[in-house]
């Protein structure tokens, strides 16, 4: 519905065309409807409407001028002018300003409005699509040259560095103002960045939310480029001079602090920042950018998001090797599986204290904590489900050990309570082997009549015994299985939907839809 607003100082006509129009047949909606120029104006303050209806001879202040009045505050509003006056120089002057119409009231009957209408309504419809056009059309421009840019950067990082004269002229190429002599780098990361994948569904999201939100941030600002590196991570990079009367370090952690501020209020995300050393040539950005890059030491016992300068970085962290305390941690989280009311939080807080006191190596922490969670599947032969290397992958981008934290006090407590159920269930080995042999196994097709003769069961003992202690035929179970790796799977930006029925053994992509639907209310293509 287009909005639109009637202005005359004639009560008549305004009663006419409130009340005798079909607005909302004709795609409208009446936003109001005034006697005075100037309460339309003040109107006009709050919401511009698409269409305004005005009577030229209106005391106080005449029609045209208060079409003036709105296009100089560059209302996008169009107009059709109401008269008396059937004179050329009225005609001619609403000409000029862009008036849609022009048509007598004493012509004026429920037809020709409708006409005047629908021919108004086709035009602002007309000149909405091309503004779609138009967008669609800059916004692939733009991408392009995000693109561009961070292919530019990745060519940087991979490649024996360029002379100066190739690079300086690429950054010329994309606004930067070399003649200024010197660069400052700067590497920004998203503090906590799991919490922004659940808040946006996916990393493709949230990077695609990142490069829009920093470029509109940068728009004003001189001489600061932005450079997308992933989703997690992305680069400044600043040309300035130096010099004693201003200190370009200052106006770099003034801009910093302003991202961090928009983020966290626009977004809901928290981004610690980087400023490296500055520099005057090519070879100079080059040495400093993967440097960068390996920051997340330097953020990893931080205790919120932080702007720090490369040269300003605290101590380095402990060398000591992790993994001779392995056996004493990991039999703690093994204790509390077996042992009933074990305190969880209480375990998991002292392991993070001696992490943190001792200040290890950030990669050697992670891999320490995916062991432990690995191994406590293995050992204890508890059926949770758990796809290694998605949990690989998302320990190693934890930026802050208070995401580490966080992460392995939901696991031990999931992994507790699924320990529990599958106690209470069944103490039969025979079903845990089976159940062990379904997780393993999701990616095939697996059928009662093969895990029976890989238990040296009957088929029809099998299938009862299972039933009994589980409350579910042994095919509805697998096929529940599968149906939870699919919500996960389904999430990847690459998996389509015949490859996820693929790669859980289906042939059918029909019937893999069909299941899905049967099991959670929708269809693949709706979750996604």
């Amino acid at each position: 519905m287009y909005q639109v607003m009637l202005v005359d100082d004639d009560v008549m006509v305004l009663n006419f065309l409130e009340k005798l129009v079909p607005w909302n047949e004709l795609g409208f909606e009446l936003a109001g409807a005034y006697t005075n120029a100037h309460d339309a104006i003040r109107k006009c303050g709050e919401m511009i409407p698409d269409l305004i209806i005005t009577d030229i001879g209106m005391p106080v202040l005449d029609g045209l001028s208060f079409i003036k009045q709105l296009q100089a505050g560059a209302a996008k509003t169009r107009f059709v002018i109401l008269s008396c006056h059937d004179e050329f120089h009225f005609a001619q002057q609403a000409v000029q300003l862009g008036v849609q119409d022009y048509i007598l009231k004493e012509s004026l009957s429920l037809d020709s409005m409708k006409d005047i209408l629908e021919r108004v309504r086709d035009k602002i419809d007309d000149d909405r699509h091309l503004k779609l056009h138009v967008d669609r059309l800059n916004y692939q421009a733009n991408r392009s040259r995000e693109a561009l840019k961070e292919k530019w950067l990745r060519n940087l990082l991979s490649s024996p560095v360029l002379e100066d004269t190739t690079l300086y002229e690429q950054l010329q190429e994309y606004g930067l103002d070399i003649t200024l002599g010197h660069f400052i780098p700067v590497c920004c990361r998203i503090h906590r960045f799991e919490d922004a994948i659940v808040r946006y569904n996916s990393e493709d999201m949230v990077k695609f939310i990142v490069e829009n939100t920093v470029e509109e941030l940068l728009r004003e600002e001189q001489n600061v480029l932005f450079f997308s590196y992933s989703a997690q991570e992305f680069f400044l990079l600043s040309a300035c001079r130096k010099e004693l009367i201003s200190n370009p370090y200052d106006k770099m952690v003034q801009i910093s602090n302003h991202l961090q501020k928009a983020f966290t209020k626009y977004l809901k995300i928290e981004v610690s920042v980087l400023i490296g050393e500055m520099t005057s040539g090519g070879e100079g950005i080059k040495r400093q950018l993967p440097k960068l890059l390996t920051s997340a030491d330097d953020f990893f016992y931080s205790s919120g998001p932080v702007i720090v300068k490369s040269f300003e970085i605290p101590p380095k962290v402990h060398q000591e090797d992790i993994f001779i305390h392995y056996s004493e941690y990991s039999e703690r989280l093994n204790h509390l599986l077996i042992e009933e009311n074990g305190d969880i939080e209480s375990v998991i807080k002292s392991f993070f204290e001696f992490i943190e006191s001792r200040r290890f190596q950030p990669s050697n922490v992670k891999q320490f904590v995916w062991k432990l969670a690995l191994d406590l599947q293995l050992k204890l032969k508890f059926s949770i489900y758990f796809d290694k290397e998605k949990v690989q992958h998302d320990i190693a981008q934890m930026l802050n050990v208070s995401e580490l934290r966080a992460w392995l006090l939901k696991f031990m407590n999931e992994a507790v309570i699924h320990a529990e159920q599958i106690s209470k269930k069944s103490k039969k080995s025979e079903i845990i082997d089976a159940q062990k042999y379904v997780q393993l196994n999701l990616h095939r097709k697996i059928t009662l009549e093969e895990v029976a003769d890989r238990l040296h069961l009957n088929l029809s003992y099998f299938s009862r015994l299972y039933k009994k202690e589980t409350g579910e035929n042994f095919i509805e179970h697998v096929t529940r299985m599968k149906m939870e790796k699919a919500k996960v799977l389904l999430l990847h930006p690459d998996h389509t939907v015949e490859k996820v029925a693929l790669m859980l053994g289906y042939d059918n992509k029909s019937y893999f839809v069909k299941l899905f639907k049967q099991h959670f209310g929708l269809s693949p293509s709706q979750y996604m």
